[in-house]
């Protein structure tokens, strides 16, 4: 079944999405800084179309042999996928009308500021720009920050205020391609790298296909998120957090200023989202009650108000290194391989192992002799040493933040700078542990001085990191 009677998108529908990519300086008018071209647009046509008109032209193409199952599902369920075009094949002329310009657009921040660290920033963030009437993408997660917000209110007119800053960001322009919030971070970058504790995200907060809460985002706020939504889900689950990709404003947060993050919703979309039927009517059909948009504004509150009243910063950096060692072992023997395409002996890898496991002590020692004694220390007693802790913790995720502009050889993005974790190149709306390595593995042909000057990247941020722990 499909839409009105299911949630499922008919074939004759048109779902929307966006191409491009900009690069560095904010655009503040008149700025000679944020040079006109600065927006990267794809070279290629892009049309949306239905899936049925998508199945008429795929038919007409060669076909494979043999495909991964994954080609065969869709529009061509159970066919063979095609190959590609030929020069004496069927052509097609396609009329696009779309137009460049440059909008104004308009980002709202809302500050409930701290009473001790007001220089410590919470920052719960959803965008309000939708490609139609955007019920499920994004009112759903705007119903349930706003939610937050008017709670937080609430406690405000009781006398209450938090330990530090909690900032409300509702961006502008998200479905153009993360412009609003990326346009705000590439402004506040230097401000965020010092005072920005956690970015907290929320997209879709009812997909249609809900049936529990979830959450990605940074290894550090794993055990946090997994308390929160366990209880919210009546679950048990000891699953790794996955990590964020770029299909939302935690991005440019994690992956370019370092900022570490969660992105809490909805576990599915459905397929309807971003076409004309993304209406009320929709979000009644799957959500009568609105019992889903409540849960996810029960646990972003519990994450934001946890993140900015607890005296010790509600992280563990022995579990983020622990993944880490475990991301390491997965593509050690990848990297053996490579070694041996390059001529370089399984030697050349030592100091990274070296680095792996200075990194997982460091966690660990962090953990036993620095944080966990404060746990049970008042704050006038240990208050150095609790913002030593904190700011620790605040940092380590800035540690793996690759500085300057040195070529990015794994991704086309500007903004994927973090070198411990990215979007995949196969999907941007998943993260990847060690992405470059992971490209240099998949690659046919390489270079012993790129795969020798990728290995030292990773070595240096580990060190980095470690250095953060350590000092």
């Amino acid at each position: 079944k499909s839409y009105p009677d299911a949630s499922d998108l008919d074939q004759a529908v048109v779902s929307t999405q966006s191409t491009g990519d900009s690069e560095g300086w904010p655009s503040v008018p008149d700025s000679p800084l944020k040079k006109e071209g600065a927006l990267r647009q794809s070279v290629i046509i892009c049309q949306p179309i239905t899936g049925e008109d998508a199945a008429v032209l795929l038919r007409a193409l060669p076909k494979m042999s043999s495909v991964p199952a994954v080609w065969s599902v869709g529009v061509l369920p159970g066919e063979l996928a095609p190959i590609g075009g030929t020069e004496d094949g069927p052509q097609l002329e396609v009329s696009v009308s779309n137009s460049v310009r440059r909008v104004n657009i308009t980002n709202v921040i809302g500050t409930i500021s701290g009473s001790v660290e007001p220089d410590r920033w919470v920052i719960l963030g959803n965008h309000r720009d939708a490609w139609t009437y955007g019920a499920i993408d994004p009112n759903s997660g705007t119903a349930a920050m706003l939610e937050v917000g008017r709670s937080l209110g609430k406690f405000l007119e009781k006398g209450w205020r938090p330990r530090r800053t909690i900032k409300l960001a509702s961006w502008d322009a998200e479905e153009w391609g993360l412009i609003g919030s990326i346009e705000w971070v590439e402004e506040y970058r230097h401000l965020l790298s010092s005072r920005a504790v956690i970015y907290v995200n929320t997209d879709i907060a009812e997909g249609g296909k809900c049936t529990e809460v979830v959450a990605t985002g940074s290894p550090l706020y794993e055990g946090l998120a997994r308390k929160v939504l366990n209880e919210i889900n009546g679950l048990n689950t000891t699953e790794p957090l996955p990590l964020s990709g770029s299909g939302s404003d935690m991005y440019e947060f994690y992956c370019y200023a370092g900022v570490s993050v969660l992105d809490i919703g909805c576990n599915s979309a459905c397929d309807v989202y971003h076409s004309m039927h993304d209406t009320q009517h929709l979000l009644e059909l799957v959500d009568n009650n609105y019992k889903n948009l409540a849960k996810v504004a029960s646990a972003l509150a519990q994450v934001v108000v946890s993140v900015s009243e607890s005296v010790l910063i509600p992280g563990d950096i022995e579990h983020y290194t622990d993944r880490i060692a475990d991301w390491w072992l997965q593509q050690r023997p990848g990297l053996i391989n490579v070694m041996k395409r390059i001529g370089e002996k399984e030697t050349a890898l030592t100091p990274l192992d070296v680095a792996i496991r200075e990194l997982s002590n460091a966690g660990k020692q962090f953990m036993k002799n620095m944080y966990t004694p404060l746990v049970a220390v008042g704050e006038e007693e240990g208050m150095n040493e609790v913002r030593r802790v904190n700011d620790a913790l605040l940092l380590f995720d800035r540690a793996f933040i690759l500085p300057g502009s040195d070529p990015l050889f794994w991704t086309p993005s500007y903004y994927s700078r973090h070198l411990l974790v990215s979007p995949s190149a196969e999907d941007l709306y998943s993260g990847n542990g060690f992405p470059s390595l992971q490209w240099l593995i998949s690659k046919s042909e390489l270079s012993k001085d790129e795969v020798l000057y990728q290995l030292e990247l990773v070595r240096w941020a580990l060190k980095a990191s470690t250095d953060v722990l350590l000092d």
